[in-house]
């Protein structure tokens, strides 16, 4: 669905360039670019932030099992 999504992106971006590059760039293209780009750059930093939660989350739970691992092998 991330490559779709990313595709789309890639397309939309190609045909407004092409239209600002055809009809100029009136306000109603460059607003609507410049939304693209930023919604582009908002889902990026959303997805980072997604991985690196997830990532840190399962650190976490990664070193409480080897500390359980750890007490247990004690006794």
């Amino acid at each position: 669905m991330n490559l779709l999504k990313q595709l789309l992106t890639v397309v939309a971006f190609g045909y407004m360039c092409y239209h600002i590059y055809t009809f100029g760039p009136g306000m109603f293209n460059v607003t609507v670019l410049v939304i693209l780009i930023l919604s582009t750059m908002a889902n990026y930093f959303r997805e980072k932030r997604e991985s690196d939660l997830k990532a840190n989350e399962n650190a976490r739970k990664a070193r409480a099992e080897a500390r359980h691992a750890k007490k247990h092998k004690k006794q």
